[in-house]
This record gives structure tokens, C-alpha cells and sequence, in this order.
């Protein structure tokens, strides 16, 4: 009678960073998956730190722990000056993580750990928007988790996960999966109703659930069905209804498995009344609060903040002990619509940049000249891209970076804006801020220790 999730499949992005053009498409790696765990218990997703010996690398998909070893006393002492900001960190980082797993969801049909189905969506049958998510602290551990609820499908295919991503172990766990008929409690406990009742009674059967913060998952309690003497009389096997066990005379019967025992269908099962249930039942949810979840459709806008907002912390303190960031190329990614317009304005207005298209039919191709020397160069395909080579103009800078830094020095800084090395990447000093929409990529090239073209622009590894 127990229901169970089918297995998954893993299906990792590919990220391609070549040459000076970061391009948003991306292929797929698809590994089997081992039997899947049963529905509830937990699954560890990724973990960058250690790989066991012979299993494949699950890579981190969103983002990495930008507070590494190089900065930790800087975190620190930041967590003792402002623990306010220290915690608005957190919690924006995570949701930058969730972030990339909604994209990967919605633009390239995979969670982090399998294939969807996606049988009705390619018959026509509504859109991804149907879907659903939630961001939401549903374990009362202080630490936001992703919930996705996935109907929008077979009812084989139709599934509700709760995810966690801790930001510090740099670890994505799978805490919960069943399917998507379920009460949340205030108490860590969950009741995940059945999606077929096809025993002999009417009421709904349902698994219960309770958070272990141990173990930080869900463990399995309680099991609940009925047999009701109107709709079947007897036993399948002929035993007659057990008149003499229904003390109350309602004619119906309650099969509860208890936490411990091993679930079983049979005849003997069915001994407890109502009374009993209640009693059971209220041990585990007496006092307890229902959750309102507040769902938000599976689309772009829905989470269009997460990495913006996420970003924008990162910069802000970044930019502390700058006094040139009002020339900084990159920053205009993550403040203006239209940044190529932006750069463009800026660099000619400011630094008597000239401008000009070397190919008048290519109208998304423009170079920037300075002192007859091309300098600068906007791309306006592939969600728009900017290029600076060859010698610093002044003091504009791409995220702190220029052309003659040292290859040190501008890893230094990039990372103080949330870069990191792509996972993926076959290219050297290829850096994105996540996987997901609005992140943003940057390569350079390098001679002698020294930055000499640098390439940037808005990211995101399922677009294409």
C-alpha cells in the first residue's frame, strides 16, 4: 500500500567557458542513480569537501562558500562588528542557491538529482508555471529550505521535496520527498497523504513524518489506513469484519503502524477504534500548528531577486575600500538594465572613449578606441557581453580587475565579489557567481603573471 517515488536519474549542467565568449547554452551529463532512498529519509546531494572513493562527483550547482581560508579572520571579525550583516549574508547566499535550482528546474527540466517528468508538459498540458516552490524555514532548524512541489504531471511523477543547503559545509541534502498532498506542523512533524486509497476504507491513508535534527531529515513514525465494514465485509482472504474489536460500533476499523513496527496488510492489523487514533495521532500533533505555505509558481519572476540581491550584498562590501567603483564596468551588470548603454555612456562621456561599429551590418558589434588604440568592445548577443584589453584607461575597472594586474591580484579581488572557479570549465581563470539566471561570468587572459584581456557579461549555465 505504501507509496514510493521512482528513481531518479543525476543530471549535471555542463558549463562552457571558451576563448573571451561565455555562452549561456550548456550540454548535459546524465549518470544512473542508485537506487533511490525510500520516500522521506534524506539525501546528501552535493558535497565539494570529499568525494568517497569509486562513487562519482555530484558538483556543487549554484554557488560556492565564498569565505574561504584567505578571508575567514576578515569573516570573522565582520560576524563581531555586525552580526546583522553577517546573517543577511547567509541567508542571501542560500537563497542565491536556491536560486540556481530553480533555473536548472525551469530552463533545463532537472533537479539537482534527477530527470522530471515531463510527459504533460510536452503534451501541451499547461506550463512549468503550474509547479510550485517555497522558500521557508519548514524545519525550525533557522535555516531556510527549498520546497518543490512538482503536480504538474503523471500521478506517477508528481512529487513534493524539501531541500537543504547549508552554506558552510557547502552541502545541498535532500531532507524530504513524497508525494504532494501534505500538512506541515510547527513541530517538525509532517502528514503526507497517500495518492491512491485503495483499501476498504474511506478514510484517506497517510505516512507520518518527524524532522530529526540530528540527522537533519525526516524518519518515518506512523502509518495510518481503515477498514470500513459498509464498504467491505469481509476479509480478502473471507474473514468476516471484527465486530467484537469495534468497541465504539462505528463500523470502521484502524490499521496504525506505530513508530517501530514494521508495516504489514492484513487482517490482524485492523484493531484500533477511533479513540485510539485520536489518542495516537494527538501525541504527535496536539499543540501543534498547521504551516500556511506560501507557494510561488515555478517561473523566473518568482525568484528574480534571490542572486541580485545576493550579489549586491557581496559588492557593497566589496566596495568599502575602493574609490573607483563609480568606473567599474562590471558593477553596472548588477545595477543597470541596459549596461552595455551604461558602459558606453559612461566610457564616452567620461574617458573620451570613441565608439564606433567596424562592421556596419553587424549592429550588435561595437568597439571602444582610445587614443586610436580599441580598447573596449560591446557584444550585444548572447545577453550582451564587455571586453577590455590591452592597457587600463584610467582608473575603469571590472570588478577591480584591468588589464596589468597581477593574476593573483585580480583573483583576489573576484572572488571578494562572490567568483569562483567554474566547476566545469576546461578554460584557466574562467570564474562565474553561480549557475543560475542573473549571475555573471568573467575570463581573462594572462602573459607573464600579468591580466591582459578580460571578458564579462550577465550568466546562467541552463539558458540557451
Amino acid at each position: 500500500m505504501k507509496k514510493e517515488i521512482e528513481s531518479l536519474n543525476i543530471g549535471t549542467a555542463v558549463l562552457l567557458c571558451a576563448g573571451a565568449i561565455f555562452f549561456t547554452g550548456c550540454g548535459a551529463k546524465d549518470d544512473a542513480l542508485k537506487d533511490s532512498e525510500a520516500v522521506g529519509e534524506e539525501q546528501v546531494l552535493a558535497d565539494d569537501k570529499a568525494t568517497p572513493s569509486g562513487e562519482a562527483e555530484t558538483p556543487v550547482l549554484a554557488g560556492e562558500d565564498i569565505l574561504d581560508s584567505t578571508n575567514a579572520e576578515n569573516e570573522e571579525a565582520s560576524e563581531e562588528e555586525n552580526p546583522e550583516k553577517a546573517q543577511a549574508l547567509y541567508e542571501a547566499q542560500i537563497r542565491h542557491y536556491y536560486g540556481g535550482l530553480l533555473s536548472q528546474i525551469i530552463a533545463a527540466r532537472q533537479l539537482p538529482d534527477g530527470e522530471l517528468d515531463t510527459s504533460s508538459l510536452d503534451a501541451g498540458f499547461g506550463e512549468m508555471r503550474d509547479n510550485h516552490f517555497a522558500v521557508t524555514d519548514i524545519d525550525g532548524d533557522g535555516r531556510e529550505e527549498l520546497i518543490v512541489s512538482y503536480a504538474n504531471a503523471s500521478m506517477a511523477g508528481m512529487f513534493e521535496m524539501v531541500y537543504d543547503y547549508n552554506p558552510v559545509s557547502r552541502e545541498l541534502k535532500r531532507e524530504f520527498l513524497d508525494f504532494p498532498a501534505l500538512t506541515y506542523y510547527d513541530n517538525g512533524i509532517i502528514k503526507a497523504e497517500w495518492s491512491h486509497n485503495q483499501g476498504p476504507g474511506e478514510f484517506w491513508p497517510f505516512t507520518l513524518y518527524r524532522y530529526e535534527p540530528d540527522s537533519d531529515s525526516y524518519v518515518e513514525i506512523g502509518v495510518v489506513d481503515t477498514w470500513d465494514k459498509a464498504l467491505r465485509a469481509e476479509w480478502y482472504e473471507g474473514q468476516p469484519f471484527p465486530d467484537e474489536l469495534d468497541t465504539d460500533g462505528d463500523g470502521t476499523m484502524y490499521h496504525i503502524c506505530k513508530e517501530g513496527e514494521e508495516y504489514s496488510y492484513e487482517y490482524e492489523d485492523y484493531k484500533y477504534n477511533q479513540a485510539d487514533f485520536d489518542e495516537w495521532f494527538g501525541g504527535y500533533t496536539e499543540g501543534a500548528k498547521e504551516l500556511s505555505i506560501k507557494y510561488q509558481p515555478m517561473e523566473y519572476a518568482s525568484f528574480a531577486d534571490f542572486t541580485p540581491a545576493y550579489l549586491k550584498l557581496l559588492a557593497d562590501e566589496a566596495g568599502k575600500e575602493r574609490t573607483d567603483t563609480a568606473s567599474d564596468l562590471g558593477l553596472l551588470i548588477l545595477n543597470e538594465d541596459y549596461f552595455l548603454d551604461a558602459a558606453q555612456t559612461l566610457l564616452s562621456e567620461k574617458y573620451d572613449v570613441e565608439l564606433e561599429q567596424p562592421e556596419p551590418n553587424f549592429e550588435e558589434w561595437t568597439v571602444g578606441l582610445k587614443d586610436g588604440r580599441e580598447v573596449f568592445s560591446f557584444e550585444a548577443l548572447n545577453a550582451g557581453h564587455i571586453g577590455y584589453k590591452g592597457e587600463q584607461v584610467d582608473d575603469v575597472t571590472i570588478f577591480g580587475i584591468y588589464p596589468g594586474i597581477s593574476v593573483d591580484g585580480a583573483w583576489g579581488k573576484l572572488k571578494a565579489y562572490g567568483f569562483y572557479a567554474s566547476p566545469y570549465g576546461e578554460v584557466e581563470n574562467c570564474l562565474i557567481t553561480g549557475e543560475g539566471f542573473g549571475n555573471v561570468s568573467i575570463w581573462f587572459s594572462v602573459e607573464d603573471n600579468v591580466v591582459t584581456d578580460i571578458t564579462v557579461g550577465p550568466f546562467c549555465a541552463f539558458a540557451g
